[in-house]
């Protein structure tokens, strides 16, 4: 019943701006994505969408959440993505090649070995290649495999409206990376945030967070961020006096993690921070 009243209401997918996402990443398990977009809403019930969501995000445990309290989100349709990217094609338009001849449309279902395509000249039902590559579509593969989501909304007056899409997502997580070097009487001390990206997903203009038990830390603001890469990004460089324990007196946070020693340029063993208090090898 709900899905039939969304056609009866105009959709609207137009942006009026555009802001910054967020992407919030813990030590271990999800991190948090934080997808900002802000549309014009008319007064009444307007439906968004589909808005398409990072790959790999969990869309069943989305969180929806207008920027304003006055906007109210009556419910929403929400379109999971599969790890088959076959079945994914559902409802996507792509061209497959087989049995001599080229075939486009919209397909309808891929099941046990057929596609069954709505083409221009009828339902067309194919067998699937056994080459990936005779299958083709002009979408990206984020477009195929990527989740989405339609959100219906009220508001009492017609208004620009931020959203926010907070979900949870894999193959995001951080470590820190430690190096000190004694010189003299002194023992220079280096720190990274190490941040480890682990999926095919390459996010653009995020703020970046690391997520430490209750603590929030933000880092960096718009920036970008390879897939399959890793970014290490600077907590200081601080100069200790030599102790066999020395505290780290920095205003920074440098987490609890192992420090690889060198002296003379020659690495002499593991050392340890815990609770900003560094100890010598």
């Amino acid at each position: 019943m709900f899905r039939k009243a969304f056609t009866f209401i105009f959709t609207l997918i137009i942006f009026a701006f555009s802001y910054a996402d967020s992407i919030i990443v813990a030590k271990k398990g999800n991190a948090t994505y934080i997808q900002y977009s802000q549309f014009l809403l008319a007064q009444g019930e307007t439906v968004i969408g589909p808005i398409q969501l990072l790959v790999g995000a969990d869309i069943g445990n989305i969180l929806i959440k207008p920027s304003n309290s006055d906007i109210k989100v009556l419910g929403y349709i929400s379109e999971p993505a599969s790890n088959n990217l076959l079945e994914n094609l559902v409802g996507k338009t792509i061209s497959v090649e087989g049995e001599g001849r080229v075939i486009r449309g919209t397909v309808i279902s891929v099941k046990d070995e057929f596609i069954t395509l709505d083409t221009k000249n009828g339902v067309v039902i194919i067998t699937i290649p056994k080459f990936p590559n005779r299958i083709s579509s002009s979408l990206k593969w984020q477009d195929l495999l990527s989740p989405r989501i339609t959100i219906k909304l009220s508001s009492n007056k017609p208004t620009n409206a931020g959203i926010n899409l907070i979900y949870p997502i894999t193959g995001f997580q951080w470590d820190v990376v430690y190096s000190a070097e004694i010189s003299g009487n002194k023992v220079i001390l280096n720190g990274f945030y190490k941040i480890i990206n682990s999926t095919p997903v390459k996010l653009n203009d995020v703020n970046l967070y690391i997520k430490d038990g209750e603590k929030v830390i933000k880092l960096q603001e718009n920036v970008i961020f390879e897939s399959y890469t890793s970014k290490n990004i600077s907590i200081d460089k601080v100069i200790l006096p030599l102790q066999k324990e020395i505290k780290i007196n920095s205003e920074k946070y440098f987490p609890d993690g192992k420090v690889a020693f060198y002296k003379n340029n020659v690495y002499i063993g593991n050392g340890i921070i815990v609770n900003k208090i560094l100890k010598l090898p």
